[in-house]
């Protein structure tokens, strides 16, 4: 709530900021993708913007929660309280964005022509459940990181931007060669993003090739309670 507040504050459109960013986003790749270069995508506006709203939720998470322990160094110095409340309060204020973004999403693809789905009531939840999942584990885990080592935040916001190129967000996953398949299979992004591409423009629920963000999910929760567990201890020195 503090970070909505401080964020916000004196803002005339206060909210609209929000989804501003992803649609001003999405129309400029929309023109210069589906327009200029015309790409032969089916509803592409549609297409675009069904990833950029879930992507913009990843990235800015994982972007806030690594800085996050570093960021209130004096707090945690200072005041005893549970550390985990500061990255994954960059989560949950993200998530709350996201939340906004999501009747906008719907209204655009009603308005787009496509049909409302049943799947919709069970795919968005699923979805939502996985990814929250997903960018807290590994947002905890590179908040802890950051602590020690000081250059896995600009690190972070580079490896972003090259995952915003190689995540299928401006294209489909069939358009990937079949050279570079199996490294597309090692980015669990990839598959989330296109799983909440064919839940809105197909109706199609999770199917196996979500696997790598599965595992993904799994490894960076156990991963990150086992780094924080054993290194919480040494914040204040390291800080």
């Amino acid at each position: 709530m503090r970070d909505i507040r401080v964020r916000y504050q004196g803002t005339f459109l206060s909210f609209i900021w929000w989804v501003a960013r992803p649609l001003a986003l999405g129309l400029v790749l929309y023109f210069a993708l589906g327009r200029v270069l015309r790409l032969d995508i089916p509803n592409y506006s549609i297409f675009l913007i069904s990833a950029l709203f879930p992507w913009f939720w990843f990235s800015g998470s994982v972007s806030g929660a690594t800085g996050s322990f570093v960021g209130n160094a004096g707090l945690l110095k200072k005041v005893r309280f549970p550390k985990l409340v500061l990255p994954l309060s960059s989560v949950f204020f993200n998530t709350v964005q996201f939340f906004v973004t999501i009747p906008i999403l719907v209204g655009l693809v009603l308005a787009a022509g496509i049909d409302p789905e049943p799947m919709w009531l069970v795919g968005v939840p699923a979805l939502v459940a996985l990814q929250l999942l997903f960018i807290c584990g590994l947002g905890i885990l590179l908040a802890t990181l950051n602590v020690f080592l000081r250059d896995l935040g600009p690190t972070v916001e580079v490896v972003l931007l090259l995952l915003f190129y190689v995540s299928a967000i401006i294209f489909p996953l069939d358009y990937v060669p079949s050279e570079f398949e199996p490294l597309m299979a090692l980015n669990p992004v990839a598959p989330l993003i296109d799983a909440w591409r064919n839940l809105f423009l197909y109706g199609e629920f999770i199917d196996g090739a979500i696997w790598p963000t599965l595992v993904a999910t799994a490894l960076g929760v156990v991963l990150a309670f086992a780094a924080f567990t054993k290194l919480e201890r040494y914040f204040a020195d390291a800080l």
